[in-house]
């Protein structure tokens, strides 16, 4: 395994051809380092998750993973090291917590069973990273969204790979845990897991990640860290709207506000 573990140059794509998502996109994340993709709705940040897991070709460019073609991989090879979330990852059976985190564990199987006692072991751990070891014969229809959410950070989890692509994984949170989970995701990219993560809560993640890429209109606006890409300029350019950017404390997060509210 390189540092480098996703390199992705020059990308384009659209689902229509006259309409254009990503527009030359330049990206790249390394191991142990947590990325967050941010910027407004339609900017092309859960379709480039989707580019990188194969789920969607791209029509010009390249895409590496761990210093080889994406196309390279087959499905299966590629989903043992990257585990995605995407935004609707619903089960609507009536499964129990524990199998539903179990199915983590599928690209491990080979095709047959994958209830093995490393898979359980495998399942265990996830699921108390997570902090859910006693839900494990709940059923998964019977969770709120929020408990939900937490189900399937702790199956992408369970697959143990070397890196996490996660699309908006704590939009359904409360504080409580959404302040959990980025502290769980910051410990498993010190841990030497790549991770890349889309975000709308720009102030919270910046806390976070070790580098922030804003896109809009298909297009990286910047690419950085917090006190290089969260600029009023660069803010008002992704999303249309006057923004007052606030340092807080020695950590420096930062907190966007509309224009004139934070002096009220």
């Amino acid at each position: 395994m390189t540092d480098l573990l996703y390199k992705v140059k020059d990308i384009e794509f659209g689902y229509r051809p006259e309409t254009p998502v990503l527009k030359g996109v330049d990206f790249s994340v390394d191991a142990g380092e947590m990325v967050a993709l941010i910027g407004p709705n339609g900017a092309g940040k859960s379709t480039l998750l989707k580019l990188m897991v194969g789920l969607l070709r791209h029509e010009k460019g390249g895409i590496e993973f761990d210093a080889k073609p994406l196309e390279k991989y087959s499905p299966r090879e590629l989903a043992k090291r990257v585990s995605y979330l995407p935004q609707d990852d619903e089960i609507h059976f009536p499964f129990t917590v524990g199998e539903v985190v179990m199915l983590g564990r599928w690209p491990h199987s080979g095709g047959a069973f994958f209830d093995s006692p490393s898979d359980r072991e495998a399942a265990s751990r996830a699921m108390a990273k997570v902090g859910i070891p006693e839900w494990s014969n709940r059923t998964i229809t019977e969770l709120s969204g929020g408990e939900r959410a937490r189900v399937m950070l702790a199956k992408a989890i369970a697959t143990e790979s070397i890196c996490l692509l996660l699309d908006e994984p704590v939009s359904d949170l409360d504080l409580k845990y959404r302040a959990e989970a980025y502290r769980l995701i910051r410990e498993m990219a010190d841990g030497g897991i790549g991770v890349v993560i889309v975000a709308h809560d720009v102030g919270p993640v910046s806390r976070w990640a070790d580098r922030l890429v804003l896109m809009a209109d298909g297009n990286v606006i910047a690419s950085g860290t917090q006190d290089e890409v969260l600029t009023e300029s660069n803010l008002k350019t992704a999303y249309g709207v006057e923004v007052k950017v606030i340092a807080d404390g020695a950590d420096r997060a930062l907190f966007v506000s509309p224009a004139g509210e934070a002096d009220r």
